[in-house]
């Protein structure tokens, strides 16, 4: 379901900054925007014929909001009409991403925001998405979230980063009501990792549901010949874009 920007860790500049999308009429649905997003955004022209740009934030490392502000500027002064604000980020109330925004030096009226607690709903034109957010454990002190996206009649889960799978997650996974799964995977594997290692990832999920799990997040040597041997997908960053 999900198109990927970049698909690397903080660290691994190589694959990207970890952020995926989906693009269809005339709205850039996007979940992250790092460092790196922005440019890799401008540079693929995926912001062709794209009329507005909604941004769902998982917490706020500089690999996941980096370029936030960037892109609301190209929104705000270069898309469509001057000094209209044609990008809308959607972030849990807990991330305090207005205070953030404002630190940045981005002024309220460049974009529109809008802060929920559990579940919202995007909807442009036929567009329509609808997500619920679910607290995970990243690291000490800050707030992150995964969500549960519902689109075209899909379920899909986007574990944003993370160090374990909720229970009820993994229930709802292992019962096959996930379409696709996408999760934080890294190959380094020490206690207090902020990320979930592969090993671990094997140790949770079953193999009758593997052929749904798509590892993320990568960080640099990330063994993707034996995630493959385990039975995981591997996300792929994409060059260029189709804009048919």
């Amino acid at each position: 379901m999900l198109s990927f920007i970049g698909c690397g860790s903080a660290c691994n500049t190589n694959l990207g900054n970890n952020a995926a999308f989906i693009k269809k009429d005339r709205v850039l649905f996007l979940i992250d925007c790092g460092s790196s997003t922005f440019s890799k955004i401008h540079q693929s022209q995926l912001l062709k014929d794209v009329e507005e740009i909604c941004v769902l934030l998982t917490h706020t490392h500089p690999d996941h909001v980096g370029s936030l502000g960037d892109l609301i500027f190209y929104g705000y002064y270069v898309m469509g009409t001057l000094a209209e604000n044609n990008v809308h980020v959607y972030a849990p109330k807990k991330l305090k991403i207005r205070a953030l925004l404002k630190m940045m030096g981005v002024e309220e009226k460049t974009y529109n925001l809008t802060e929920f607690d559990a579940q919202e709903a995007y909807k442009y034109g036929n567009f329509q998405i609808n997500f619920e957010a679910v607290q995970v454990k990243h690291v000490k002190d800050l707030d992150c979230f995964s969500y549960i996206l519902h689109y075209e009649n899909k379920t899909t889960y986007y574990s944003g980063d993370c160090n374990d799978i909720p229970r009820h997650i993994l229930d709802i996974l292992h019962d096959g009501k996930f379409d696709v799964f996408y999760q934080d995977t890294c190959k380094a594997d020490y206690n207090d990792n902020p990320h979930l290692s592969l090993r671990k990832l094997d140790e949770l999920i079953e193999w009758k549901i593997r052929d749904r799990v798509y590892c993320m997040h990568l960080d640099a040597g990330f063994p993707k010949d034996i995630a493959l041997k385990l039975g995981f997908n591997i996300v792929e960053p994409f060059m260029s874009y189709n804009l048919e």
